[in-house]
């Protein structure tokens, strides 16, 4: 029989080896592109995560789930492909504000789109419905989880 610390170790290893997989294909499905995974997912989190907004270094570190000093970097090499702008804070010089470029809009279109979902479709497509809804929740537990005890330190 398998405690539970032996199965959530289990787990613990197959998400940093699917992580391993998910950042390899999607490095090499960006690569015409001219992007990482990293600076990909950067670009989700202010798309996505603050729509219409230009969110400080510090909020967006929060919501990607590392360190401002990581999406400095990340962002910085954004900046150099004309993606993103660092803009300082109007009314607090000290914070930096990230601010997408219209050169972003690249992403949506249709080809770069479609190659991306089929991407997407392709990962997935071992798991029904029913299981990626399951999968989409648990993992979305585990990360708020994980946000809330980063907070709280």
């Amino acid at each position: 029989m398998t405690s539970r610390t032996d199965e959530e170790a289990e787990v613990f290893g197959r998400l940093f080896v699917l992580g391993q997989h998910l950042t390899r294909r999607a490095d090499e499905a960006l690569r015409p592109l001219g992007l990482t995974s990293k600076q990909w997912l950067l670009l989700a989190v202010l798309v996505k995560g603050f729509p219409g907004a230009a969110p400080t270094l510090t909020e967006t570190a929060a919501a990607y789930g590392t360190s401002r000093q990581n999406v400095k970097q990340v962002a910085l090499q954004l900046a150099d492909r004309g993606l993103v702008e660092l803009v300082a804070d109007p009314q607090d010089g000290r914070a930096t504000r990230l601010a997408l470029l219209p050169r972003v809009a690249m992403l949506d279109e249709p080809a770069v789109a479609e190659r991306h979902a089929g991407l997407l479709r392709d990962m997935f497509s071992v798991l029904d419905d029913a299981e990626l809804a399951t999968l989409t929740s648990m993992v979305g537990r585990c990360i708020d989880h994980l946000a809330g005890t980063e907070v709280a330190r």
